[in-house]
């Protein structure tokens, strides 16, 4: 008996197929590929490759807009051509190359991989979720709420991986660098490959059909694609074929309106990736448990929420089920909420005024105030009180620092503090007077010679920094909100979706994201450099309170037209 026959023989059986868990721990390894990479990489592009702040976060909207823009192609290419298993397979291998040179510190370089890791991701994006719907249909025929959970775990997937990742990278690349910290993503998408190509026989029997106008009384033609999916050619009436388009744009009409709103939600969620990281940079002490964090690793805590409030969100709404339009609803209402969190923590914190931040292997000292253009510098860096001397000062025009191997710092009353081959000689003699913030355990330092940086950064005073638990509460809120629109709406896209076009409704669903970093972050993002983080925060609390309002009459027609669905099914 085949796999499927074995299946859908037993019509009431409630255990998940065995497809999933290939699914499940696929997509965590993808997942964890995805967002280990993204966790460093605006600060990569800043730090390494000399990228100014505003033009990063840019960088990092686009980049994220190409990830969610290629899942439009990715679906109207399984649907039509390759099927949804080989479309994964075949386009996972430029995301696997793109994860091996990412990390090569050109900036020509960076960019194509960038766009090959787009275009991997989005392409396999909006395929695996269908696949595995499909998966339940065939297998699990009529058991909608065994779907909704399936979906919700497939979510903790998701963000098991990306928790794992976000936590681990930056420590990764604090104790050995960006170049080894980029291979761990590299091989995760491998491991993730090798595990979904596995599971093949426990997936669903894909089949294509195609309506062509023709003689409708010519009988159905079979073929098969190039990956061997079978195909079946449909001849149909130019009315009918007329009525099959107009009831898939209708569906997509209204599903559309909903996916509309839905951009704004993703537009916030996605600037934990470029705003979210620098404000904690500048504004907040990262201190957890007395532990010092950097600050692109306080994304962790979003996919770790996930990890624990999605099976009570499966538990909840089991006993407790809500409309998907009034999950997305009280979703956006905690979407403003965690902004205004995040602007309130804005208001509390000092002002940032400019300074150097100085990189040794020891650690990042920071020396307040300076007006001192960093690319004329010659032979002495003078910084109010403090200065800065080397006789091997060179500017390096790629990533905007000077560059020295021996020198010293000179500090208020006449204290030296020396650099010898690219160390502090007597760091601990530099407190009370500046900011030294410790990069690694001082015994597993290196002690080869190093090169030591200069750069100029956005500085608040210790004291004026706000609690790191304000960002951490606003990641919390903006979870919930997370769970309540992002999963409600990945299956509403798959439901809502006429079967002929499941994949490419679904990446309709994913193209709002696309949106969401090409419309609204790509230049919004650069008035964070422009505005106090208050009045950014609190703009995009306003925006949601807006969408708000015109969300409420949409949800409300989407709503009518799936009632109407349900009573012609």
């Amino acid at each position: 008996m085949s796999t499927s026959a074995a299946a859908t023989s037993d019509v009431a059986n409630s255990n998940h197929p065995v497809g999933f868990w290939f699914f499940f721990w696929g997509e965590f390894a993808e997942r964890c590929s995805y967002y280990g990479m993204r966790a460093i990489l605006s600060l990569y592009m800043i730090e390494r490759l000399g990228i100014d702040k505003s033009d990063a976060g840019t960088y990092m909207s686009l980049f994220i807009a190409a990830c969610y823009f290629f899942p439009l192609i990715g679906g109207w290419v399984a649907d039509n051509f390759l099927g949804k298993y080989w479309t994964i397979v075949l386009f996972s291998l430029p995301y696997v190359i793109a994860q091996c040179i990412v990390g090569i510190e050109n900036k020509t370089l960076v960019i194509g991989s960038l766009c090959l890791l787009a275009m991997g991701s989005g392409v396999i994006k909006p395929n695996i979720s269908t696949l595995m719907g499909l998966t339940y249909d065939q297998q699990r025929p009529g058991q909608k709420q065994l779907r909704t959970e399936a979906f919700s775990w497939f979510y903790m997937a998701i963000n098991i991986g990306a928790f794992i990742a976000q936590f681990g990278m930056p420590v990764i690349r604090d104790r050995f660098g960006y170049q080894t910290a980029f291979i761990f993503p590299a091989v995760l998408m491998a491991l993730a490959l090798f595990i979904f190509a596995l599971g093949k026989r426990f997936y669903a029997q894909e089949s294509i059909v195609r309506k062509v106008v023709g003689d409708s009384s010519r009988a159905p033609e079979e073929s098969r694609t190039v990956t061997g999916i079978p195909v079946k050619t449909m001849y149909v009436s130019p009315e009918v074929k007329a009525e099959d388009s107009r009831l898939k744009m209708e569906t997509l009409g209204k599903i559309g309106a909903l996916f509309v709103t839905v951009m704004f939600f993703w537009a916030i969620f996605d600037q934990s990736a470029s705003t979210w990281i620098f404000f904690a940079d500048t504004y907040m002490n990262c201190t957890l448990a007395g532990m010092p964090v950097r600050a692109d690793a306080i994304q962790a805590f979003n996919p770790l929420f996930i990890v624990l409030l999605v099976p009570v969100s499966v538990w909840f709404f089991k006993k407790f089920p809500l409309k998907a339009t009034t999950k997305i609803a009280l979703g956006f209402v905690l979407t403003g909420l965690s902004m205004v969190i995040m602007a309130l923590a804005g208001f509390l914190a000092g002002e940032a005024s400019k300074a150097l931040k100085v990189n040794l292997p020891e650690g990042a000292v920071v020396i307040p105030s300076t007006s001192q253009e960093l690319d004329e510098v010659a032979g002495e860096l003078k910084a109010g009180e403090f200065s800065i001397s080397s006789s091997e000062f060179k500017f390096n025009s790629a990533n905007k620092k000077v560059e020295f191997k021996n020198g010293e710092v000179t500090l208020p009353g006449g204290a030296k503090l020396a650099i010898v081959d690219g160390h502090a000689a007597a760091l601990a003699s530099t407190k009370g007077f500046l900011e030294t913030v410790p990069a690694a355990d001082p015994a597993k330092i290196s002690k080869d010679s190093a090169t030591v940086t200069v750069e100029s950064i956005d500085w608040v005073k210790p004291e004026e920094k706000v609690s790191v638990w304000w960002q951490i509460f606003a990641y919390l809120i903006l979870t919930i909100a997370e769970i309540l629109i992002s999963i409600t709406g990945l299956e509403l896209a798959f439901v809502a979706a006429p079967e002929s076009m499941k994949s490419f409704v679904t990446a309709c669903w994913l193209c709002v994201v696309f949106l969401a970093n090409l419309l609204i972050n790509a230049p919004v993002t650069r008035l964070y450099t422009q505005m106090s983080p208050e009045i950014y925060f609190a703009m995009l609390a306003g925006a949601m309170a807006a969408i708000l309002l015109i969300y409420m009459p949409i949800a409300k027609r989407f709503d009518q037209m799936m009632a109407r669905n349900e009573s012609a099914a």
